[in-house]
């Protein structure tokens, strides 16, 4: 996700390159990270800032009732690999945080954090932590994906766009510790765990509990016209390691065990989500956000390794001015007692991540030659440069120590045009041979494309 522009990306494994990118309307910065459904049949993308719909003007003073905090429901066609917004639900004006999706037997479920529920407009760090509780967002996206079926939507700037207030169903707020950051479902889907990062404690919920909870409508009242489950009645249980303060982030393992950061007091913490017992600590440097292990949000955690992505780094490192590199320390979390094995200086500040088992990723080292593409050209012969109006498009190769537009021309490696002319440049890259890669680049046009070992790939001049 890219919260700076509001858009999301889809990136080939075997390429490592992106694919499609997809801005989100209605939205403004979708910190989530994306997260996805058990069989990939969607992206949920909330947006980390509530916005007038449209991206109107309206004065902050009609916050409350003009402002929206959008998620968006994306789906892939993996055989197009496009992104695409099947429809969008209209939250209340609240901000939006991280998010994570229900496995198992809450595989139809999704959760969300929330802040500044008091929907206050100024001096945030004072103005929204009034309250001692803000909400996680529990949705049904199957019973969501049926009310848009049934066109219980409205039209919003060509979204369908789901009103809460309007199309009851589906969405539950579960009251939680005020400012929580992440929301983390446990390997067997049981569990949600969530951190008021403004308090000590760490919170287990029950997907079992919430489902009873709804099924008897054991309501707290409503915000937004949005029901609240009564805390009491989806608290599985509350944790509170000593002397630990402002839980983030949790990734598990594969014995079930949880590893939450702790970002006041720099540590991460080992438990288990089952009876609330704290198994071990181990410090870092300094004041960890995020943390990913190995697959540690998936059905199956590998159980090996931990990073944590640690948002200040202080006198850890050379400096380098007043931007500090900050730090991601590896910890082998194979044993009853976690280590700190080797700490690296990143760029500031390390945000997300995910951990990935080597032996699963497939990559092309080569691409493969693709005889029915329009634009590649094979041999070295068939280069050249054709000219339609003032339409110029070049078919050309590139290989160690040249390039070659037009295999006929006295100077093959040269391209003439004339001032106005839209110019098309088709490159193939012919050394078929690992780690080859070639580059393109046209000076002070800011135009500038990678041809990776047997790739077409195509630039064009505006």
């Amino acid at each position: 996700t890219d919260v700076a522009n509001s858009r999301a990306a889809v990136m080939d494994l075997k390429t490592f390159t992106v694919k499609d990118i997809i801005e989100v309307p209605n939205t403004s910065g979708p910190h989530c990270a994306a997260f996805v459904t058990e069989n990939t049949e969607y992206l949920f993308l909330p947006t980390r800032f509530s916005v007038p719909l449209g991206h109107q003007y309206a004065s902050l003073d009609e916050y409350s009732e003009k402002y929206r905090g959008v998620m968006s429901a994306v789906t892939f066609n993996e055989k197009a690999q496009k992104l695409h917004i099947a429809y969008q639900v209209a939250l209340p004006p609240w901000s939006y945080d991280l998010s994570d999706a229900g496995k198992k037997i809450s595989k139809d479920w999704a959760v969300l954090t929330t802040y500044n529920t008091e929907e206050a407009t100024t001096n945030l760090e004072i103005n929204a932590s009034q309250e001692d509780r803000d909400f996680i967002v529990l949705f049904n996206w199957k019973e969501l994906e049926n009310m848009v079926k049934e066109g219980k939507y409205d039209n919003v700037g060509g979204q369908k766009m789901i009103f809460p207030e309007k199309h009851k169903g589906g969405i539950y707020l579960v009251p939680v510790a005020k400012s929580p950051h992440g929301v983390d479902v446990t390997p067997d889907g049981k569990y949600f765990i969530a951190s008021g990062k403004l308090a000590p404690l760490l919170t287990v919920f029950s997907f079992e509990k919430a489902f009873q909870a709804i099924e008897k409508k054991e309501f707290a009242g409503e915000r937004n016209g949005i029901p609240i489950l009564k805390y009491e009645s989806v608290m599985e249980r509350e944790v509170n390691p000593e002397n630990a303060l402002g839980p983030l982030h949790t990734q598990f393992d594969d014995k079930g065990m949880a590893y939450t950061t702790m970002f006041i007091s720099s540590e991460v913490v080992k438990w288990n989500p089952e009876t609330g017992e704290v198994l071990d600590r181990v410090p870092v440097q300094y004041s960890p956000g995020h943390a990913v292990a190995a697959e540690g949000d998936t059905v199956s955690p590998d159980g090996k390794y931990l990073v944590s992505l640690n948002k200040l780094a202080k006198d850890s490192y050379l400096s380098v001015g007043p931007s500090h590199p900050e730090s991601m320390q590896l910890i082998d979390i194979s044993g009853e007692k976690m280590k700190v094995i080797q700490s690296s200086p990143v760029d500031p500040e390390p945000h997300y991540g995910q951990m990935i088992k080597a032996d699963k990723i497939k990559t092309v080292e080569v691409y493969p030659k693709d005889e029915n593409h329009p634009n590649a050209v094979y041999n070295q012969k068939d280069a050249r440069i054709v000219r339609k109006g003032n339409e110029v498009h070049v078919y050309g190769i590139a290989m160690r120590s040249k390039f070659i537009f037009d295999a006929n021309a006295k100077r093959p490696d040269v391209i003439e045009v004339n001032e106005g002319d839209k110019v098309v440049v088709h490159l193939t890259n012919l050394d078929f041979d690992e780690d080859i890669t070639h580059g393109f680049a046209i000076n002070q046009y800011n135009l500038n494309m990678e041809i990776q070992p047997g790739q077409t790939n195509t630039i064009e001049l505006p």
